[in-house]
């Protein structure tokens, strides 16, 4: 359990380890007992006098028994057991297609169609043809003046949004994930202008509560959560300023960057590496090349202008 997380008062662990953290009155987290690392993560439940809502669906939290389960994004790790939620299912419109087509699922994830079976199976995935579309301020009313807005927060994937839960003043950030790796935005779609603007959206938001789907928090103190935030954007910062060192060396494509520290230190490193670096590199290089700092010739090879 990391340090910073300070409950408030009330907390108990149910017969399968998992920790019902009280956030507020309406407001539980559930944390299995790695903290909500990944596969697992840290999803909420919001009691109305009308109706329940799970934001986001786990490994350790399936959305039997709630009206509503709204999905901060598209990835295997929060929608689990989703096509098997007798209430409805909300994500943004932008992540929409992502969870009700298994074609569009895998494309965005550039997963192959030889993972499709794991994910089927270890996270219980299947597509909700069903899953209803959000946009940014959309308000959920539970019922006796609870309240559940959407905040569209992309770069981790075009929709990836957080929601903001009254009179709780919980905010749930989804994949804003404060953890010491930093953000991760090598989704076909993701972009790196969008997280930037994210973490400004981010930095504003006024809560009682500051609460994550994986690794760091809850946080109470807001003086603590933005010290974190810091530390998490800064993880992206000195990405950039890895790429750029490695053009300036000569290595001029995404591909010649890879093992070379952009993103995992070198030594040992997970089977995925490869594909995540590649990808996270090439997202730094255009980012680059939009902001006019980095140039890249007909034959696809970078320069610092």
């Amino acid at each position: 359990m990391d340090d910073d997380r300070k409950g408030s008062g009330g907390d108990v662990v149910d017969e399968t380890g998992t920790e019902v953290v009280r956030l507020g009155p309406h407001t539980v987290q559930l944390r299995p007992e790695n903290g909500g690392k990944y596969p697992y993560g840290n999803p909420l439940v919001v009691q109305g006098a009308e109706r329940t809502a799970m934001l986001d669906a786990c490994l350790h939290a399936a959305p039997v028994d709630v009206d509503l389960l709204l999905i901060s994004h598209y990835h295997e790790d929060h929608t689990v057991a989703a096509g098997r939620c007798a209430g409805e299912v909300w994500v943004h419109e932008r992540d929409a297609e992502a969870v009700r087509s298994e074609t569009e699922f895998a494309q965005a994830m550039a997963v192959p169609a030889s993972q499709m079976d794991r994910m089927r199976e270890e996270f219980r995935w299947s597509p909700v043809p069903s899953a209803q579309a959000f946009v940014d301020g959309h308000v959920f009313d539970l019922g006796g003046g609870v309240r559940i807005t959407a905040l569209h927060l992309p770069g981790h994937t075009p929709g990836h949004s957080g929601f903001f839960i009254e009179p709780d003043g919980v905010v749930f950030l989804g994949d804003v994930d404060l953890s010491s790796f930093g953000p991760l935005y090598s989704d076909a779609e993701s972009r790196i202008a969008d997280f930037r603007a994210t973490l400004d959206r981010c930095a504003q938001i006024e809560a009682s509560v500051y609460a994550a789907a994986h690794h760091k928090g809850p946080y109470w103190a807001r003086d603590e959560y933005l010290a974190a935030l810091r530390v998490y954007a800064d993880v992206l910062d000195e990405r950039e300023r890895k790429v750029l060192d490695l053009v300036r060396a000569g290595a001029t494509t995404a591909e010649e960057m890879v093992g070379r520290g952009v993103v995992y230190r070198p030594g040992r490193r997970p089977a995925f590496a490869d594909q995540v670096e590649v990808s996270t590199c090439g997202k730094h290089l255009v980012d680059l090349v939009e902001r006019g700092i980095v140039a890249v010739g007909p034959d696809g090879a970078h320069t610092i202008v």
